[in-house]
This record gives C-alpha cells, sequence and structure tokens, in this order.
C-alpha cells in the first residue's frame, strides 16, 4: 500500500510506538492478515498529523477524512461531510451523495431515512435508488431485522415487512420485533406473546408485568420494582426479585441485585457472584466486568482472563475485541495479547472484513478482505 503524499514542508516522519499493560503478539496474524499497522506522523506548517501504515499489500487502507463512519453494512458504509450523511463504497467511491439530513445504515434494502433535523421529525424507508417504501411515513421507524421492522404511528406500534405491507397493524401500545416468529406486546389491558400470523397468546396476572423483550425462549417479566424470567408458556423460571435481569447468552444470564452485578444460570444459580460494577454479555466464553472505572475480561468460572484495568474493553467477536487504554483504542485477543496495540482514537470492530477508525478527529476504514482467508 502507498502512503498518501506528504508535504514537501515536513519537519519529523517517526513510526508512533505505545507502551500498554498487555503484552502485544508477536506474530499479529487475523485470519491471514498481517496487522502490523503503525502510524506515521508528520508534522508540517506547525501541525501534526498521523497515518495509517501497513506493509501487507493485500489490505488497502483508505486514510481518515470523514467527520463520521459506520461500519460496513451491505457493501456501503454511511458517512459524513460538511454536516450531511451519505454512503460510499469499498473502494472510497461516493455512491450516494451527502445531502441526507439522517439516515440509518442499510438493512434488508432500506435505511431510516429522516429529513428534519429533530429527532420527532417524520420518518420512511428508503432504499439504495433513493426510492421510499411505498408512500408510507412514520412517527418512528426502526431497523429492519429478519425481513421486518417495527414502526409507531400515533403512539401506536406495529411491524411491516420489506415490501411495506402490515405484518401486524399499528395496535400496540407496546411491541417487539420477532424473534424466532413471537414478539412481545401490550394492547389495551391485554399483554403477551404475538406471532407472525397476528395470533395472541395472552398472559393474565394480576401483578406481573411484561414490557420487555423475548428471546431463546425466555421473557422476563416485573413485579413492581423487581424483575423475573419465565419461559414461552409463561411458566415461571427465575422469581421477580432481581433489579434486573438481561438475555441468556452461552448459557448464563447477567443479572444485578443491590448495585451489584453477576450470572446466574437457567436454574436461577448465581454462577458469578454479584461484586463488579457492570457486567456484558458472555461472548466466546468472556464476559466483559468493570470495577471502579475499570474493564477486564471473566471466563464462566468467574476466572479473570484479563483483570480490570483497560479503560474499555468490548465483547469477543471471531476471536478479537476492541480495547481501549490511555484513551487510545486497538484490537485484543483470547489469549489477552493486542493484536492491534491502542494506536486509534477511536474504532469499531471488524465487520465483513472491514473496520472504520479515527485518527486526527476524522474517520478512515481498512479492507481486509484481500488476504482473509476462509
Amino acid at each position: 500500500m502507498k502512503l498518501i503524499p506528504i508535504f514537501s514542508s515536513f519537519l519529523s516522519l517517526t513510526a508512533i510506538l505505545t507502551c500498554t499493560s498487555l503484552p502485544r503478539k508477536q506474530n499479529p496474524v487475523y485470519k491471514g492478515c498481517d496487522m502490523n499497522f503503525r502510524l506515521i506522523q508528520s508534522q508540517s506548517d506547525y501541525q501534526t498529523k498521523s497515518f495509517l501504515y501497513t506493509t501487507d499489500p493485500r489490505i488497502k487502507v483508505y486514510q481518515s477524512k470523514y467527520e463520521d463512519l459506520s461500519d460496513v453494512s451491505e457493501e456501503w458504509i454511511r458517512a459524513k461531510q460538511n454536516g450531511k450523511y451519505g454512503f460510499i463504497n469499498l473502494d472510497n467511491e461516493l455512491v450516494f451523495a451527502y445531502d441526507l439530513v439522517f439516515v440509518g445504515d442499510y438493512s434488508n434494502g432500506y435505511a431510516v431515512y429522516r429529513d428534519g433535523k429533530s429527532f420527532r421529525d417524520p420518518k420512511v424507508y428508503l432504499d439504495k435508488k433513493a426510492k421510499f417504501l411505498g408512500d408510507l411515513v412514520f412517527d418512528e421507524a426502526y431497523t429492519f431485522r429478519n425481513g421486518t421492522a417495527l414502526v409507531q404511528i400515533d403512539e401506536k406500534y406495529g411491524i411491516i415487512d420489506t415490501k411495506g405491507k402490515f405484518v401486524l397493524p399499528t395496535q400496540y401500545d407496546y411491541l417487539t420485533n420477532f424473534y424466532e416468529g413471537w414478539a412481545v406486546f401490550k394492547r389495551e389491558e391485554h399483554q403477551g406473546l404475538v406471532n407472525t400470523k397476528g395470533i395472541e397468546k395472552k398472559f393474565v396476572h394480576p401483578i406481573y408485568d411484561i414490557n420487555t423483550f423475548y428471546y431463546e425462549g425466555h421473557l422476563p417479566f416485573n413485579h413492581y420494582k423487581k424483575v423475573g424470567l419465565m419461559d414461552n408458556n409463561f411458566k415461571i423460571l427465575i422469581p421477580p426479585k432481581y433489579d434486573y435481569l438481561g438475555q441468556f447468552k452461552e448459557g448464563l444470564i447477567r443479572f444485578k441485585l443491590n448495585d451489584k452485578w453477576g450470572f446466574l444460570d437457567e436454574t436461577g444459580k448465581v454462577i458469578v457472584e454479584p461484586k463488579y460494577d457492570t457486567v456484558y454479555d458472555f461472548s466466546e466464553g468472556y464476559a466483559t466486568v468493570q470495577i471502579n472505572d475499570k474493564y477486564g475480561k471473566i471466563n464462566k468460572r468467574g476466572e479473570y482472563l484479563i483483570e480490570p484495568k483497560l479503560d474499555y474493553v468490548g465483547s469477543f467477536k471471531n476471536g478479537i475485541a476492541i480495547a481501549e487504554e490511555n484513551k487510545k483504542k486497538g484490537f485484543i485477543t483470547l489469549e489477552a495479547e493486542w493484536l492491534v496495540p491502542p494506536i486509534f482514537e477511536s474504532v469499531n470492530e471488524i465487520k465483513e472484513g472491514i473496520f472504520t477508525y479515527k485518527l486526527n478527529e476524522l474517520w478512515g476504514f481498512v479492507n481486509l478482505r484481500g488476504c482473509i482467508q476462509k
């Protein structure tokens, strides 16, 4: 890869090194890609800038020049320039002009679009040819997932498909999108689960309340300020005695009790004692935990992979996670080593062989697809 031109009046050209609390991976390879990224620093006209560099010719590095970049979604990246949004492709070419006040990422062929500056302004769905989904206009619209999207009109919720047809009419006071064919609903005095055919499975109880989500056969419910868990037939699995319950991920569910967080199994047995200020779901065998504003990683026995000493660490995906130290971000491995040391001002996860990053208060992206081995 060739570096972008640097003005001849530069004063210095140096590789930026970092000192961190985790070791650096000796052979930093990700799915066949050489992840030996470096920052080259140039100083010119009393201004210092950093440029991302790699010696692997299969990797395409696009230097930071955008006000904002999203993750890749359906082969496009949402970009922001001069306060307006548009889209670029993976060759860094503009494919949708910067004339959108607000737009979401594309999913199932559509992005949520809003012409007004206020988040309360009407929303529509926009395809890649700049055409709207029918003549449908909503007070609120959410991203399509698996062919359906949650929408709101006059404080009532419904669900539409990618053809603009209503799968569920806007008649619900509360509604989630479908998961495994079921959505949580509240309608007048009724609550429970509703399927894609509109058939409702009502939950009748004088004091228990459902206003959350359905996930993998489990449904949290509320009793005053406490939370419990039911199955999809409304059988109580965990009594309502917790301040918060999450979703089962890899066999464990995070819970909050007396301002501390831990993990339960499906029987309600405490597996990891509630001693953390914050915890996140398990992913690839590990969960992020926080103590005193520092983050670490534990396994399902509560043993540390990384003690809480980082400024931030995300979830593992394909064996790597975003981590932050000394106000810079990079990628770590399941071996608690830096795959890419913390050299970025900000960075997003590697998704579909692409990651976006921030340097010099602007955003660029890296395309790893030329070297990723499947």
